[in-house]
């Protein structure tokens, strides 16, 4: 089937190769006339399909004539990909960037935009300021969608700048930032705040990085903070009191930390109390395994770090800071407490998305990578995208040698080591791949000890980046990284290297599969000589924490003999390639299940949104108004069953008036009665705060602003609970029952009550806030 899918691509390539001698013959003026006479197709009914061959053709050319480089057929073969809504794997160095000019520019002339998504703002700045030309020569717009200038980038962009950014043509921007200006042009509260057309077709650079590796990550807007608690600093000295296996336990992978029962009274003595695990003391007992994970779980250089006084996650799988990111729960706070710096506020969630529901609303989407035909069937199953290998242009003569295992970290980065020596006496230049900041750090105090001068490439010099990979192919180069994966720069080989060997790749830890390939692939690039090899230890993190008690046992025997020697059994090779096949289908397990509680989230943000922008659009809200009005009393009075004269003034005082209430003589106690009276009573109110405004238009954004805040703010706690309910039903599953069918019952269930707490909501807004105008009469609105 494969080969059956790159033999219709080759079809197509055919075609388009038979259109280069034409435009090679047209002059500048009438190359560029192609993009008119496309664009006139596709009015006249001609679909994107049909007219590829030239318009391939023609952008084809234009790379030649203004950049001075003429897309290969491989290259336009993996454009052919792109352009049909699937994965195009290229490996390292074939061109990508190139190759993506091809689909963009097609699918650009449709008039309803084409983006490409890279892994950081530095690649989409490069590869737009590299492209720009080409695509202004044949008639098309593009911008990325950030601001390029560093010196401006923490100051808020006005909507209309970022409209103008996403209204070219073609956008260069990543992942990340289109995620967050989705959710905010999402929470505006008028049409002059929003900024995003309809999405329609995307390239997604590293697809396996952003589909896959990030797609559990909810991207996340806060709104107002939650009140702090002081029990982070009384927790974290708590932690300070105890010792090791006499008032605590971890587990050998370090992965679960608990009080023993010991631990548990020192832990009542401390804070005076009874009983640990009554329920008046609920919060105690949380901040206290709060302040054990940050503690004895969440390490300094391998999951955050402290950087300018604040706490940044770190991504170890490509050594980049996650800055903007928080761990939830309040274990962020507890590691803030632990470090000693200030604590961050915890927040409400205003808005959130992940990956895979935000690539769902593009039109068409498809994506490039070097490593990812290994998760073709996860990719075909979540997101419907086939995965086509497309062959390089050159033969790959890297050559992979075998692993080498040894039981300690000693030994293996001493034979790590050793090699890098040996090779840099030849003049080859060697990435050492370290599997975390720290330990990069550790391999970069070994060379030093050696006399090896060398770059260390990490999130504390991520600025040089470009600059450190540029160089790391030169004669004699060594350089220091974590994770290269993403990186977006190619390593070109220096003079004279390829007579010597080419780039030696040099692992020093175990990885995922797909992640050493991606390393291995910056070795060998267009048809270069190179090598990889990687080095592994049974003290590695991804096997300590993810071996069976049968290895341990295994590995427990190995250090009774005190072996030095590389581990070469059989046995233990299919050992570790089961414990990454197990790692993997772990992996995609858990994706699986944050995708199926996704969607559940993403029918019902996409009908609140929708709700939103309907009440954006209306141009008249009385009705409206008055109907949310008419059902949020209805709610309020069908909490009790009958009304006291002192219940109706209690009621009032909350949600109506805070004015004293004298009730008419003859008011009846009745349900219709009191909803006749608190209708009257809310458009009196009404009337009263319209002589205050100018015009009706105000009065209309006020009625706007007041339902929309109602459905936000109801929104917000319908997340908050979706959050909680997401660990609630996880124990289901043990009692025979589907936890996936529980969370969408009961997330249902909520979402329906939702609007009922927003129409009550809104009486709350439309009655107690606090309305004035501004020097320039604008509205100014205060909810109370």
């Amino acid at each position: 089937m494969a080969q059956f899918r790159l033999l219709k691509v080759k079809k197509i390539l055919k075609r388009v190769n038979d259109l280069a001698a034409e435009m090679r013959a047209l002059s500048d003026e009438e190359l560029q006339g192609q993009t008119t006479l496309l664009k006139e197709q596709l009015a006249a009914g001609k679909t994107i399909d049909e007219i590829l061959p030239r318009a391939y053709a023609t952008v084809r050319e234009a790379d030649y004539r203004i950049l001075g480089m003429f897309p290969y057929d491989v290259q336009v073969m993996g454009a052919i990909v792109l352009n049909q809504g699937n994965i195009a794997e290229m490996k390292t160095g074939e061109g990508k960037t190139l190759t993506a000019t091809m689909p963009l520019y097609l699918n650009a002339l449709s008039g309803q935009g084409a983006m490409l998504l890279t892994p950081n703002d530095y690649l989409a700045q490069r590869d737009e300021e590299q492209l720009r030309p080409v695509y202004e020569w044949l008639g098309l717009t593009v911008s990325t969608g950030f601001r390029k200038e560093k010196s401006q980038e923490n100051q808020k962009v006005k909507p209309a700048v970022k409209r103008k950014w996403y209204e070219a043509d073609i956008v260069y921007t990543t992942a990340t930032n289109l995620a967050f200006d989705y959710l905010f042009n999402n929470l505006a509260t008028n049409k002059d705040e929003q900024y995003l057309r309809p999405f329609n077709y995307v390239i997604i650079d590293e697809v396996d990085a952003i589909l896959l590796d990030e797609a559990t990550s909810p991207f996340v807007v806060s709104s107002t903070p939650i009140l702090q608690s002081n029990l982070y600093h009384l927790a974290d000295e708590f932690v300070h009191t105890l010792h090791s296996k006499v008032d605590y336990k971890l587990n050998q992978e370090q992965t679960a930390v608990w009080l023993t029962l010991h631990g548990i009274r020192q832990a009542q003595r401390f804070f005076r109390i009874d009983d640990l695990f009554n329920d008046a003391n609920r919060e105690i007992y949380r901040h206290i395994v709060l302040a054990l994970r940050a503690h004895f779980i969440m390490r300094n250089g391998h999951d955050y770090l402290v950087s300018e006084g604040k706490v940044v996650l770190l991504d170890e799988t490509n050594g980049r800071l996650k800055k903007g990111v928080k761990v939830s729960t309040g274990l962020h706070q507890a590691i803030e407490e632990k470090e000693k710096v200030k604590l961050t506020q915890n927040q409400r969630v205003a808005a959130s998305i992940t990956f895979p529901s935000l690539f769902g609303l593009f039109n068409k989407v498809s994506g490039m990578s070097g490593t990812v035909k290994s998760d073709e069937q996860e990719f075909f199953q979540v997101y419907k995208m086939r995965v086509i290998q497309i062959p390089t242009r050159k033969e790959v003569i890297r050559h992979d040698y075998p692993d080498k295992i040894y039981l300690t970290t000693r030994q293996k980065l001493s034979e790590a080591i050793r090699e890098t020596i040996q090779l840099h006496n030849q003049g080859r230049p060697i990435l050492l791949v370290a599997g975390s900041v720290e330990n990069s750090e550790i391999i970069s105090e070994l060379l030093l000890d050696q006399g090896i001068p060398h770059n260390v490439l990490n999130a504390f010099n991520i600025v040089r980046e470009a600059m450190i990979v540029k160089d790391a192919g030169q004669k004699g180069a060594v350089t220091v990284a974590t994770n290269m994966a993403g990186r977006g720069t190619d390593i070109k080989l220096g003079k004279g290297v390829v007579e010597l060997g080419g780039l030696a790749v040099i692992g020093t830890e175990m990885l995922p599969e797909r992640v050493k390939k991606q390393l291995a692939g910056r070795a060998g690039r267009q048809g270069d000589p190179g090598s990889s090899r990687f080095y592994i230890s049974l003290e590695d993190a991804y096997i300590a924490k993810n071996s069976t008690k049968r290895f341990k046992k295994y590995y427990r025997r190995l250090q009774k003999k005190l072996t030095n020697k590389n581990l070469k059994s059989l046995r233990l090779q299919m050992s570790l390639s089961m414990l990454d096949d197990r790692v993997s289908a772990n992996q995609r397990s858990s994706r699986k299940m944050i995708n199926d509680n996704e969607r559940a989230l993403k029918i019902q943000r996409n009908h609140l949104y929708m709700k939103r922008t309907q009440l954006m659009e209306m141009p008249h809200l009385e009705k409206t108004t008055g109907r949310w009005l008419s059902d949020g009393i209805s709610l309020y009075l069908s909490q009790k069953n009958s009304w006291s004269r002192d219940d109706v003034r209690r009621l009032m005082n909350q949600h109506f008036t805070y004015e004293v209430i004298e009730l008419p003589a003859d008011l009846k106690m009745t349900s219709d009665s009191l909803k006749n009276y608190l209708e009257n009573f809310c458009q009196r109110k009404l009337e009263t705060k319209a002589k205050m405004l100018v015009n009706s238009q105000q009065l209309n954004q006020f009625y706007r602003v007041s339902l929309l805040a109602a459905l936000d703010q109801s929104w917000m706690d319908q997340m908050a609970y979706l959050s909680k309910l997401e660990m609630i039903v996880q124990p289901w599953g043990s009692a025979q029952r589907d936890p996936k069918f529980i969370y969408q019952k009961k997330a249902l269930i909520a979402f329906e009550k939702m609007f009922k707490k927003a129409k009550q909501q809104a009486v709350d807004n439309l009655m107690l806030s606090t309305i004035s105008l501004d020097k320039d009469n604008n509205l100014i609105v205060h909810f109370n």
